[in-house]
C-alpha cells in the first residue's frame, strides 16, 4: 500500500505519519520546505516540497498512491477570508482534481464537525443534518471547511474518485495543552468555562483520531463515504474536567453565557473595525452555536468499520498533560 499525506508536518498528520512508518507504511508526504518536513525525511518519510497552491508538486505527490489523506489545511492561523478559501477551498479542488487524473485508490477528507450550525434543542447531529445555513455568520475557518466539504460531497458524487469524509471534532493530545471548551479559558491553575456543564464536548484524542483515519481509508463500504467522529458521543463538561482536574490538578468554574454573550457585540464591532484581519467569532450567530447542548451522533463509524477509540479518556489526558511539563 503507498500512501500520501498533504499536510504531513501539522499536528494531526506528524501523528499520522509517524503512526504509518511505524506499521513499515511507505509514506510521501507534500509538505512546505520546513525543520518538520526535513524531520519527516529523517524519519523515513518521502517529502515533495511545496504547498497547495503547486499543481505540479500536488502530482508528484500523489502519484502512484493508493490512499491521500488530505489534512492540509489553514485552521488557527490569521489571515483574510481569501486567504482561508485559497487553501482549505481552492486547495482542496486541486488535490481532488489530480487525483481523479492520477488513478489515486481513495482519498480521506479531513473536514471538520465545525460545518454544523446551532440545531434545535436535543436533536443529535448524524451525517444527515445539513450545513450551517448562514455560513456567513461563522469564522473564516468554518465558513472555508464549509464550502471544501461541500465541494468534497460534490465531487464524490459526480466523478469516479472515490472519497471518505471525516468530520472530527476538537482535537488533542501531546504537543498541544489540554482543551478547556468550546468558550473558556485558563488563568494559572484555573480553568473558566462558559456555558452549561451538561453540555457536550466534542474531543478526539490525536492517536484514537490517526486510527480512525486509517481504517477510513481501508473502508470498502462504498465509493463515497462521511463519517462523523468523536470519542464520546455523550461526555460532558463536568465529566472531561473532573477527569482533567484528577490529572493536572486545575479548578474549573463554570459560568452561564451571558457575560460572553453582553461583550459579543462589542467584540465584534472591535473585530469589523480593527485592520486584523480577523474573522466574525463573537456574532450571536457563533455563540448560539458554542454554548447550546451539540450532541454528535456517531454510531455510523462504528458500526459500518468497527472502529472504536482504543485509549480512554483518562489515560489520554495523562498523556498530553505528562508531554507538555
Amino acid at each position: 500500500m503507498r500512501v500520501c499525506v498533504t499536510g504531513g508536518t501539522g499536528f494531526l498528520g506528524t501523528a499520522l505519519v509517524r503512526d504509518l512508518l511505524t506499521r513499515g507504511v511507505p509514506v510521501r508526504v507534500l509538505a512546505r520546505p520546513s525543520r518538520r518536513a526535513d524531520q519527516l525525511e529523517t524519519q523515513g518519510a518521502e517529502v515533495v516540497r511545496g504547498g497547495l497552491r503547486d499543481p505540479d508538486c500536488i502530482a508528484r505527490a500523489v502519484e502512484g498512491a493508493d490512499i491521500v489523506y488530505h489534512l492540509a489545511a489553514k485552521v488557527d492561523t490569521p489571515g483574510s477570508r481569501a486567504n482561508f478559501l485559497e487553501t482549505n477551498v481552492a486547495g482542496t479542488e486541486r488535490v481532488l482534481t489530480t487525483c481523479l487524473r492520477q488513478g489515486v485508490g481513495r482519498v480521506v477528507h479531513a473536514s471538520s464537525l465545525a460545518v454544523y450550525g446551532p440545531v434545535p434543542n436535543g436533536q443529535q447531529i448524524d451525517e444527515s443534518t445539513p450545513y450551517d445555513e448562514s455560513p456567513q455568520l461563522r469564522d473564516f475557518y468554518a465558513q472555508s471547511k464549509i464550502l471544501a466539504d461541500e465541494l468534497a460531497v460534490t465531487f464524490a458524487r459526480e466523478t469516479a474518485l472515490s472519497i471518505t469524509i471525516l468530520r472530527p471534532g476538537i482535537v488533542y493530545g501531546p504537543g498541544r495543552q489540554l482543551p478547556v471548551g468550546l468558550l473558556g479559558f485558563t488563568l494559572g491553575k484555573t480553568n473558566f468555562v462558559f456555558g452549561n456543564p451538561n453540555n457536550r464536548i466534542p474531543l478526539n484524542y490525536v492517536e484514537n483520531l490517526v486510527d480512525a483515519m486509517q481504517v477510513a481509508g481501508k473502508s470498502c463500504g462504498g465509493q463515497f463515504e462521511q463519517f462523523n467522529l468523536v470519542d464520546d458521543d455523550e461526555l460532558t463538561l463536568a465529566q472531561y474536567h473532573e477527569a482533567k482536574t484528577a490529572v493536572d490538578k486545575t479548578v474549573t468554574h463554570f459560568s452561564s453565557g451571558w457575560p460572553v454573550r453582553l461583550a459579543g457585540p462589542f467584540a465584534e464591532i472591535a473585530i469589523r473595525m480593527l485592520p486584523v484581519g480577523g474573522s466574525v467569532w463573537f456574532s450571536e450567530h457563533q455563540l448560539n452555536r458554542a454554548l447550546q447542548d451539540r450532541w454528535y451522533d456517531t454510531h455510523r463509524i462504528r458500526q459500518e468499520t468497527g472502529w472504536a477509540p482504543k485509549v480512554a479518556l483518562r489515560d489520554a489526558l495523562y498523556r498530553t498533560w505528562k508531554a507538555g511539563r
